[in-house]
């Protein structure tokens, strides 16, 4: 990957950050979008961690 390639991601990924940090409720949603949170405010399965046995 060149430099130009890595500065576009790295524009594109500041611009989705302030876009998604601008309220409390967008940054939820967008957190429900990636799939981290579920629609119920649960935290993903895949990202909890493992129950002690």
């Amino acid at each position: 990957m060149n430099k130009e390639k890595k500065l576009e991601i790295q524009k594109a990924l500041q611009a989705y950050t302030k876009k998604t940090t601008k309220s409390s409720s967008k940054a939820k949603k967008a957190l429900v979008d990636e799939g981290i949170y579920l629609k119920d405010g649960k935290l993903a399965p895949e990202y909890k961690e493992p129950a002690a046995a």
